[in-house]
């Protein structure tokens, strides 16, 4: 039997106790000489009221019983449900733990997933940067190469118009002194053409 059926007993009985009283009392004093009063200790020739007083605390003697028993299963009874509501609040309390640590394990594998992604995008782009410097290195001799040809190919340019100035040079003398020459002897041949 659960607790509240119990409890409703005791209640059912107590009520019962209170309707009967009246009851009681008349055959209680209908055998004033009976064995009940006997089992009460109620000696034989005992008067009317101290019989009405001693079935009075009996009585009350049996609702105090009574009612401390369904006090103490009431008690009972709470304390039972406030186990359960205890035990309830724990189970929810771990689940909603539980909850929290499978939510933080997903985070966790998510950022190291992300971790882990970011890591390969760090190497690739290292990767990408090396052969980028290592072409960029190659350009860099292939054009110091160009530079240094075309360094070379001006200064030789530059000595064969040194060259071709001095020799154009050399010829405008040799060409003025031609012209010198050529005068020269003019006037020599008029010289010679006025004295004859």
């Amino acid at each position: 039997m659960d607790l509240e059926s119990q409890i409703e007993s005791l209640k059912e009985e107590l009520g019962f106790l209170s309707r009967s009283y009246e009851e009681d009392v008349k055959v209680l004093y209908k055998q004033l000489a009976g064995s009940e009063l006997e089992q009460m200790g109620v000696p034989i020739g005992t008067g009317l009221d101290d019989i009405l007083e001693t079935i009075r605390i009996h009585w009350e003697k049996d609702v105090e019983k009574n009612r401390a028993e369904a006090g103490a299963l009431l008690q009972a009874k709470q304390q039972a449900e406030m186990a359960r509501m205890a035990q309830t609040q724990e189970e929810k309390l771990a689940a909603a733990l539980r909850l929290e640590l499978h939510n933080t394990s997903c985070q966790v594998q998510s950022l190291q997933a992300e971790t882990e992604s970011l890591r390969a995008l760090k190497r690739g782009l290292e990767n990408t940067l090396h052969d980028a410097k290592h072409w960029h290195d190659i350009e860099l001799q292939n054009l110091g190469a160009v530079v240094s040809r075309l360094e070379a190919e001006l200064r030789e340019m530059r000595s064969e118009a040194e060259q071709q100035q001095q020799a154009r040079e050399h010829l405008l003398a040799h060409k003025a002194q031609l012209q010198r020459d050529v005068a020269s002897y003019h006037a020599l041949l008029d010289r010679e053409e006025s004295g004859q």
